[in-house]
């Protein structure tokens, strides 16, 4: 009950407030003026019987009814007394309450409408305007809180345009660092395309003089024989060669599609170990090379794997050790081929930095430090795993190649 009470006077208005007050008094004016007439009723009552007991006694029966009607009269005559005294009561105290009522709910409106004014503006309430030394007083911490909401306000409106300047100025400067660095990249790949086409047309132009020298080399071994000179023009040759095959797969590898073919790995190494015989014999090294038992198919494409090939050999005969083996196998099971190069060398210290580009832990050493980056994407690509060993006595490098099948070699 107490709870309903509560939650119906949270929610009831001045003007509900003024109606039931009117219904209250009303009320309480009807039971008053009720008990009045019905005490003043039964006094009446009571002396109308002893009066008519007193005529009885003394025998004066006929003028009885005379007095029952004076009585009667002067009852209805109270009774319409005190009606009116009650209405004239309620009358009162109802105007009273409408006046009062009217002035609170002319000071609350005034503080609505101030409420509602101080969003957009600040007018402050006149003291003066309102009845109610209350109100007055709550006018004056409302003023002040207006007032104090008018000051955040426009200190908000000036962070405000000072940050859209600030946010403007720095817009303005992110676009000039914008165009500047559009302009930059648009150089830059203008720099970077004309610097592949140079490559390209250097390549190009690179590889009939490079097939002439070869093909003179040979010619000149067939009608004059070989010779220590012309060894060495051959090995210089075919590095040549290596380096403008790894440039040429540079260039290409984002524009032509490689696909994988079947492959025989061991018939593969042993051929390229054939192109770099020279070479390697050029720096007093000697192959070593063991062949599978059975042929080793994988499914690769051949261009890539001439240079995981050639690259491991390459650096098999810079960085081994004068005079040494260079030692280099085909092994298979069920699931994988095995490509292993291993010789006596300098330790490798860090065996994942060789694989970045231009990295070389021997500054001496010709060469630009492409060789192992390019093995390591292509192997990367193609899901090709890479297992290094190395120690003061021996580096062995291994490629792990799934299995492939050969029987559509045609392909």
């Amino acid at each position: 009950m107490e709870s309903w009470l509560q939650r119906r006077l949270s929610r009831i208005s001045l003007r509900e407030f003024h109606f039931y007050t009117i219904v209250f008094i009303l009320l309480f004016t009807v039971i008053f003026s009720s008990l009045l007439i019905y005490d003043e009723y039964k006094g009446f009552e009571k002396t109308v019987h002893l009066e008519i007991a007193d005529q009885i006694d003394t025998n004066l029966t006929a003028s009885s009814s005379l007095t029952h009607n004076a009585i009667k009269g002067r009852l209805i005559k109270i009774v319409l007394e005190i009606s009116t005294l009650a209405l004239i009561l309620f009358g009162f105290i109802v105007g009273i309450s409408k006046i009062v009522n009217s002035m609170i709910a002319r000071d609350m409106e005034r503080f609505l409408e101030f409420f509602e004014s101080v969003r957009d503006r600040t007018e402050p309430i006149d003291a003066n305007d309102l009845y109610f030394s209350e109100f007055k007083k709550m006018s004056g911490y409302a003023n002040e809180m207006a007032l104090t909401m008018q000051e955040q306000r426009e200190s908000l409106q000036q962070l405000n345009t000072s940050l859209e300047e600030r946010v403007r100025l720095k817009t303005q400067a992110l676009q000039i660092k914008n165009d500047a660095l559009e302009a930059e990249q648009k150089f830059s790949q203008g720099l970077l395309d004309s610097h592949k086409q140079f490559i390209r047309y250097a390549i190009h132009e690179t590889h009939t003089p490079l097939s002439v020298i070869m093909a003179n080399i040979e010619l000149f071994s067939m009608n004059e024989g070989r010779n220590r000179y012309l060894a060495k023009i051959e090995a210089a040759v075919k590095n040549i060669f290596s380096i403008y095959d790894d440039l040429s797969y540079l260039v290409k590898k984002d524009q032509i599609d490689y696909p994988a073919r079947p492959v025989d790995l061991g018939e593969y190494v042993e051929k390229r170990l054939e192109f770099f015989d020279e070479v390697a014999h050029f720096s007093n090294l000697t192959f070593v090379y063991n062949r599978p038992e059975f042929p080793a198919w994988i499914m690769f494409n051949e261009t890539k794997l001439q240079r995981v090939i050639d690259n491991n050999i390459t650096n098999a005969i810079k960085y081994t050790k004068n005079g040494e083996e260079i030692r280099v196998g085909v092994e298979c099971d069920t699931s994988k081929c095995l490509f292993w190069v291993e010789s006596r060398s300098q330790k490798i210290h860090d065996s994942q930095k060789i694989f970045e580009a231009y990295y070389r832990e021997r500054k001496k050493t010709d060469g630009f430090g492409l060789g192992l980056s390019l093995v390591k994407s292509i192997c990367d690509e193609d899901g090709v795993e890479i297992k290094i060993v190395s120690d003061n006595e021996l580096t062995r490098f291994e490629y792990h190649f799934k299995k492939g099948n050969g029987e559509n070699t045609s392909a």
